[in-house]
């Protein structure tokens, strides 16, 4: 089986990442009372930090990275897929070339940080914009990858949507 590659805002990883950490915290307080225990107050979590190491193969490498450079100076929020992960609306946050290029490979590392954004969840279909997934629409209105594409028969590849494509949500 081949693995759904990682997706950002229409650009696909030609090899996903080898590493990638998925960073959850939360706010904590802790106010300490003279002669008394302390109490510890949480005051919500932080925006999902997901970060990551990969590698760029092929003789192509260097046009690869530029692609994703671009991709970072271009700035805005979309939606993060990666295999096996719920979706998630994020902002690219850092993009590093590491490490000494090697013929035909070059490292680097990455990261994203999750937007906490509420979503439109009151449509019964909509229409794919150019580049959107099954992942992408899941994510942005909250439905269960399984449950969309069980009312979608006509998607062959939840991965792969044609731009105008008429999606049912419910």
């Amino acid at each position: 089986m081949k693995q759904v590659p990682m997706k950002f805002k229409g650009y696909s990883w030609h090899h996903n990442p080898r590493e990638i950490v998925f960073e959850n915290t939360k706010q904590l307080n802790e106010t300490l009372a003279p002669f008394d225990k302390s109490v510890v107050q949480n005051t919500g979590r932080h925006n999902m930090r997901i970060s990551g190491e990969g590698e760029l193969f092929g003789d192509d490498c260097i046009e690869q990275f530029k692609e994703l450079l671009a991709l970072f100076r271009e700035g805005g929020s979309g939606v993060l897929t990666i295999a096996g992960m719920p979706s998630v609306y994020a902002e690219f946050e850092s993009l590093k070339l590491v490490g000494k290029p090697r013929p035909d490979v070059l490292s680097y590392s990455f990261a994203f940080r999750e937007l906490m954004e509420e979503r439109d969840d009151k449509r019964r279909e909509i229409i794919a914009a150019e580049n959107e997934t099954l992942w992408d629409i899941s994510y942005r209105f909250g439905i269960d990858i399984d449950t969309l594409v069980r009312l979608n028969p006509q998607v062959k590849r939840p991965d792969i949507l044609t731009a105008g494509e008429v999606v049912r949500l419910c």
